[in-house]
């Protein structure tokens, strides 16, 4: 698991096709020996949902690794979060060439983003399936 991002979790639900998952995210803060101090901290249940490996026998209630190859997590934070920013702030230096007043320019550079979260969403299976969790 040298190039893999993995997290520990809990199978919570098994069904003929899925098994859902609950991991513990974390931020950077829940390591620091200080969190107390800054309110910082952060720790949030999260639920994946993968496909049931029919390889394994998994019970409710097992503790598991699931992981993702860094290749296909690299993928997620391009679809996620550099596309978005680059539709973005395209769209800020576009409408300040026209000279578009502020305001509505940021509400149309974020406006631009729905269009992109929405073909994300029609094509959400088709992506889902290049993004793929091993459980061990």
């Amino acid at each position: 698991m040298n190039h893999r991002i993995s997290h520990e979790g809990i199978i919570t639900n098994i069904n003929d096709d899925n098994v859902q998952i609950k991991i513990l995210s974390k931020s950077g803060c829940v390591s620091c020996n200080i969190k107390s101090a800054c309110n910082m901290s952060e720790m949030q249940e999260k639920i994946i949902s993968i496909p049931r490996p029919k390889d394994k026998d998994l019970s409710i209630g097992q503790e598991v690794v699931i992981s993702m190859g860094l290749g296909q997590a690299n993928k997620a934070v391009i679809f996620a979060y550099v596309i978005p920013v680059i539709i973005l702030i395209s769209m800020i230096f576009i409408l300040n060439i026209y000279k578009i007043d502020e305001g509505i320019n940021a509400l149309i550079s974020v406006g631009t983003l729905i269009p992109y979260y929405f073909i994300l969403f029609l094509f959400r299976n088709k992506i889902k399936r290049k993004f793929e969790y091993e459980i061990h």
